[in-house]
């Protein structure tokens, strides 16, 4: 029977069975939030019947800019955030297939702005309900975490203006809910945190507590550090006055993270540390050069 749905055409009628999928959805967390088990069986179809409706395939190939699309397209990503964050957890194909339908609206243009501008908020909270569902523990939710950034690379380096802005503040907030992760502390056996709708839309637990153990987080060296510095450094010379501010943040909070991150066990053998971590500081001080002009 559902399959059914996928064969209405108006756009209104879209959106209207989207919004009923993501509805569901919400209620299966909402259940989940008071101990009530109601696990969604088809959550995987639903998934791809959002992605069908919203009438995108997993070509770049941005055509229609009509406003009843748009619309579409943003209630389907809202949709998406909310059967991501059911558990179990997606498999890594179907998050790969999510990323790949869903990140060419980073390139759409910039008018009709608020629908655009609401949509892109939607998409850059669904690639955090992402990170915050994947990994089996602190190195593969790490690894998902450059997974990410590296699919947003050709945005924040791209010749369009609103695109670097969108790539940088996408790259921003990923790395915010990476970080507030870390301080949330993973799972000894690779569980998540539970999602509540309200830490969907902010990104997962904020708190003070203490990080956690060594053994559950990932260590420094997975995050690839001087690459990804070497990505947005660039950025903090760029001719847009937001770009050069957020560059700013993405790298400090780069150093923040990192720092705060254990140390993977060194040899003899090993780069000294000591001269690494000098040329860091003295690429901070560039950056507290380039924030001051």
């Amino acid at each position: 029977m559902l399959g059914r749905f996928l064969h209405v055409q108006h756009p209104t009628a879209k959106q209207a069975v989207i919004t009923a999928i993501d509805l569901l959805g919400r209620a299966v967390i909402s259940a989940a939030e008071i101990g009530i088990s109601f696990p969604l069986q088809r959550r995987d179809q639903l998934l791809e019947y959002v992605l069908t409706l919203m009438g995108r395939d997993q070509s770049d190939d941005l055509v229609d800019f009509s406003i009843e699309l748009l619309q579409t397209q943003t209630v389907a990503l809202s949709a998406c955030t909310t059967l991501v964050s059911i558990e179990p957890r997606l498999p890594m194909e179907t998050r790969n297939r999510v990323m790949k339908a869903t990140l060419g609206f980073f390139a759409l243009p910039t008018e009709p702005s608020n629908i655009v501008e609401s949509l892109i908020t939607n998409l850059i909270i669904l690639l955090g309900a992402i990170l915050l569902t994947s990994g089996e523990d602190g190195r593969s939710r790490a690894e998902q975490l450059l997974h990410i950034l590296r699919q947003l690379d050709p945005y924040v380096s791209a010749s369009a203006e609103h695109q670097r802005r969108r790539g940088c503040v996408a790259v921003h907030e990923v790395l915010v809910k990476f970080r507030n992760l870390c301080s949330g502390g993973f799972g000894a056996s690779g569980s998540y945190p539970t999602l509540s709708l309200k830490h969907i839309d902010q990104g997962g637990p904020r708190g003070s507590s203490s990080l956690p153990s060594a053994f559950v987080l990932p260590n420094r060296d997975s995050l690839s550090l001087g690459e990804r510095i070497m990505a947005y450094l660039p950025r903090c010379a760029d001719t847009d006055d937001e770009v050069r501010k957020v560059a700013i943040q993405i790298i400090a909070l780069f150093f923040n993270i990192s720092l705060s991150l254990p140390k993977q066990k060194t040899s003899a053998n090993d780069i000294d540390l000591e001269s690494s971590y000098g040329a860091l500081s003295s690429l901070e001080d560039i950056v507290s050069i380039i924030r001051r002009v």
